[in-house]
């Protein structure tokens, strides 16, 4: 059961992760398409 807690935690924390990285990508392209560059 313990095993089962830690699969589950580890595949919340990876689509946490993806969908961090989906955002972040999505929020560059929008910027610039609008003509901000993004200083990283």
């Amino acid at each position: 059961m313990f095993v089962v807690a830690i699969v589950i935690c580890l595949l919340l924390f990876a689509v946490i992760a993806g969908a961090d990285l989906l955002v972040s990508n999505i929020n560059s392209d929008e910027l610039s398409n609008m003509g901000v560059e993004r200083k990283s």
